[in-house]
């Protein structure tokens, strides 16, 4: 399997990781919920009107990236069965993983777009996540047709699958980002609140994510 590939694996650990601990824990802050939903109405009332709602804005982000992360989900059941060496397998799996990213990750930067910043301070990291989504879309979108050219008998099967994608963005800076949102005392128990979050955190937890 091609770095481009492996390092999109790991964001979606990442996004993964961040839902799971974030719907669990919420802030890391010693307030309780009651004090972290204050701190939500008090960034809400007292920024710029537009300012999106904190539950809203992590609800979106959760409803926007769960179809990739599922998706990763059966792609490495698919590769650990077996797939990892059956070039046919491999594409099929590759070729469903990159389509529905293609779209959630499009989608989510959409949708997010759309909604708005949860608040002037946030931004910054909004932004970063709007490109990172629109820019990741564009990208397994063009992967996901690269794919489909792909001949799993041909002999340079691996080294053509390699050169899929393109340059990325270093993922430590996506993390530093990911890392912002859930230390938020106010997106972080937005993370908490909102049901699309703790419905995906199941759901990775069932599925032992």
């Amino acid at each position: 399997m091609g770095d481009f590939v492996k390092q999109r694996i790991a964001l979606a650990g990442v996004f993964a990781a961040v839902l799971v601990t974030g719907a669990c824990s919420g802030s890391s802050g010693p307030a309780g919920s009651s004090t972290a939903t204050s701190g939500a109405t008090t960034t809400t009332t007292t920024s710029a009107a537009a300012s999106a709602d904190p539950v809203k804005w992590t609800g979106t982000f959760c409803t926007g990236i769960a179809p990739s992360i599922e998706g990763v989900v059966k792609l490495l059941q698919t590769l650990l069965g077996g797939g990892a060496t059956d070039p046919a397998a491999q594409k099929a799996a590759l070729l469903e993983y990159a389509t529905t990213s293609g779209r959630s990750m499009a989608d989510a930067g959409a949708k997010l777009a759309e909604v708005g910043a949860p608040s002037p301070n946030a931004q910054a990291l909004h932004d970063e996540l709007v490109k990172f989504f629109t820019e990741s879309g564009k990208t397994w979108t063009a992967a996901s047709e690269g794919l489909a050219k792909l001949d799993p008998n041909d002999p340079e099967f691996a080294t053509k699958l390699e050169q899929l994608g393109g340059d990325e963005a270093d993922p430590t800076e996506l993390q530093a980002q990911i890392k912002k949102l859930q230390d938020d005392p106010v997106l972080g128990a937005a993370f908490k609140e909102a049901p699309e979050c703790a419905a995906m955190s199941e759901k990775l937890k069932g599925l032992g994510g």
